[in-house]
């Protein structure tokens, strides 16, 4: 089954790493086959807001 780290945070009241929660999930005898990063991908990338847009004093146009 597969599950989100944020679905498991929410049905688990614990201040633990995810790490320690792997290794507990594992010792109860439930298989952790893999842990995908998926925010890794992301991290590359830049969130901005613009806050104003104004016309460039040397251009006609823009």
């Amino acid at each position: 089954m597969k599950f989100t780290r944020d679905w498991l945070f929410d049905h688990l009241d614990t201040d633990r790493s995810l790490d320690e929660i792997l290794e507990i999930l594992t010792m109860l005898g439930l298989e952790v086959e893999s842990v995908t990063d998926r925010a890794a991908a992301l991290a590359p990338f830049t969130i901005a807001e613009v806050i104003s847009a104004e016309q460039h004093p040397n251009a006609d146009k823009l």
